[in-house]
């Protein structure tokens, strides 16, 4: 996998671990609804497939828009490797951004 490749996965890893956590609570659910011991927590539970899915919604929508931004020219690029930057980092040399593809810095 090249850097690009790599920079894709990292963009969507917040969604794919939001979905991930949806699953595993619905598995939850589903195995322990019946449980005497457990049913307290279970009507807790219940609520965290929702809001983690829609997290996972939200985070990869958030993701394909700032890597479409970059693909039409509307974002800052790397001088060394094209890639899009990151936000800004203020430090006392002076502003800066990392490239997400490299990791290299960049002097604003």
């Amino acid at each position: 996998m090249n850097r690009y490749g790599w920079m894709v996965l990292r963009a969507y890893l917040p969604a794919l671990i939001a979905l991930a956590l949806a699953v595993l609570a619905m598995g939850w659910t589903t195995l322990f609804n019946h449980n005497a011991t457990s049913n307290g927590l279970v009507a807790y539970a219940k609520w965290i497939p929702p809001f983690a899915l829609l997290a996972a919604l939200v985070a990869g929508l958030l993701s394909t828009l700032r890597l479409w931004h970059w693909k039409n020219g509307k974002t800052p690029r790397c001088r060394g490797c094209d890639g899009p930057l990151g936000r800004l980092h203020h430090d006392p040399k002076g502003d800066y951004r990392k490239c997400l593809a490299c990791g290299g810095k960049q002097q604003d």
